[in-house]
């Protein structure tokens, strides 16, 4: 016998029991997915409880303690200011040491540049740290090191190396007022310096002092003889290779340099050094050469015209005072 349909309003109706026989099933679906979410609830928390438990037993667990702490990297810094630093003291357990809180305070050490610290199990961690290097040693009324990227971080004290190029022409005032003008001035020096230790090329293979000056740009002084070269704002790479040649013609004629001025690529200006008093009218020797008079300096190689070396005689005397020029604004004793 078919369902009896009731149309009412223009609108088909289902029937009373196939209505109730939706619900049921819409309550069971409900049913079903409630316990569901509750065994799962029922599961989670269960795996909760057992692995607090499993924490709480470790942490009080004796085989976990740290036992050794070894420190790997450090050159400069000793290893017992790293462990005071660490503050891993009375052998606490494995799971209660807090990385990020010993990293923090290992990175406060002015000479650390980065720093990994690891949990070697069962009982040891492990700390890593990289040392800043210092590419060269400024100038600011005390002298400071100053890093590869151009930061200062830390003052020179006593007993420490200063066996690096000075940087100079900077005052702590002009840092604090214009910080973009000195750090352009600090980036230059620095990339001179790179480069330098790039090539190696003689006169600036090692130099003792940079000297920086707005107005003039970059002026090198070399560790040997502390001649000053002056390099201008750019193009260092050339200039170096161009006055590497230069200085391989002045040597080679028995001439040395006050001075030279390689500000413009394209015209480079010698300020020959006088001879030296004890040498004239003598014969030149292996052990000892003779530098000629720098009213005889005549005309240059073809070498040193070619690249662009102009002489300058009328300048040939050295300073007066003879004092030597490193570094420059450091204080003489």
């Amino acid at each position: 016998m078919g369902e009896t349909v009731t149309v009412r309003d223009g609108k088909f109706l289902r029937p009373k029991a196939r209505r109730e026989e939706k619900g049921a099933e819409k309550f069971l679906r409900i049913l079903r997915k409630t316990i569901r979410v509750a065994l799962q609830l029922l599961v989670l928390s269960f795996f909760l409880l057992v692995g607090h438990w499993v924490y709480v037993h470790l942490l009080g667990d004796p085989y976990f303690r740290v036992r050794e702490v070894e420190v790997e990297g450090g050159r400069k810094i000793p290893k017992e200011t790293l462990l005071s630093l660490a503050v891993i003291d009375g052998m606490p357990n494995l799971f209660s040491v807090k990385l990020k809180e010993v990293i923090k305070r290992l990175e406060s050490h002015p000479w650390i540049e980065q720093v990994r610290v690891r949990k070697v199990f069962p009982n040891k961690i492990l700390i890593q740290i990289e040392e800043r290097k210092p590419m060269a040693i400024i100038q600011l009324g005390e002298l400071y090191y100053i890093d590869t990227r151009g930061e200062i971080f830390s003052a020179v004290g006593e007993g420490d190396e200063y066996n690096y190029p000075y940087l100079t022409g900077l005052t702590r005032r002009v840092l604090e007022k214009d910080p973009v003008e000195a750090k352009s001035l600090i980036t230059k020096a620095l990339e001179i310096l790179r480069i330098a230790g790039q090539q190696k090329l003689p006169p600036l293979e090692e130099i003792s002092e940079i000297h920086m000056e707005k107005a003039f740009g970059i002026q090198c002084f070399t560790k040997t003889g502390g001649v000053e070269v002056k390099m201008g704002w750019e193009d260092f790479g050339e200039k170096l290779g161009k006055l590497s040649l230069i200085w391989a013609d002045l040597r080679k004629r028995g001439f040395s340099a006050v001075s030279i001025d390689c500000s413009d690529s394209k015209r480079m200006v010698v300020n020959p050094s006088a001879p030296q008093p004890e040498s004239w009218g003598k014969p030149c020797t292996k052990t000892a050469q003779c530098l000629p008079s720098t009213r005889n300096f005549g005309k240059l190689s073809r070498t040193a015209q070619t690249e662009g070396l102009k002489s300058a005689p009328g300048r040939g005397r050295a300073p007066s005072n003879g004092s030597k020029r490193f570094p420059r604004g450091v204080e003489r004793r």
